[in-house]
């Protein structure tokens, strides 16, 4: 069965942190392993969103979370579009989280979202039609 819930962030540091627990509260019935993986990506692309979307204060990070015997959770921001594919890390501490939803996630890229851009990843089994 398919479910969708959408929320709104602020351009925060603590947005990654609420956008972790608003996806462990979902309960979307993985596996622990899976969940952790899901709940550890969606605070990377966020964090990524926080960083570059280039938000004015007021500004929000839209998370959606999609079910439907898998997982895809989008972040959509106003910052410009990218090409997907993951990037060599800026320094030792920073530049990790595209590597790390390429080699986690199931399916993962970036589209073209009204003014700005959706980064989305998919955990579970990859659908045909992305």
């Amino acid at each position: 069965m398919r479910s969708e819930v959408e929320l709104g962030l602020p351009r925060e540091p603590i947005a990654p942190a609420l956008a972790g627990a608003a996806v462990a509260a979902m309960g979307l019935g993985l596996p622990e392993a899976a969940m952790a993986d899901v709940e550890l990506l969606t605070s990377e692309v966020v964090s990524n969103a926080v960083k570059h979307a280039n938000l004015n204060p007021s500004g929000e990070i839209i998370l959606r979370v999609v079910t439907d015997g898998y997982v895809r959770v989008e972040v959509m921001d106003p910052g410009p579009p990218f090409e997907a594919g993951p990037r060599k890390p800026d320094s030792g501490s920073g530049g990790w989280g595209l590597l790390l939803v390429d080699a986690v996630a199931t399916s993962w890229g970036v589209a073209p979202e009204g003014g700005g851009k959706k980064v989305w990843f998919e955990v579970g089994t990859r659908r045909s039609s992305i």
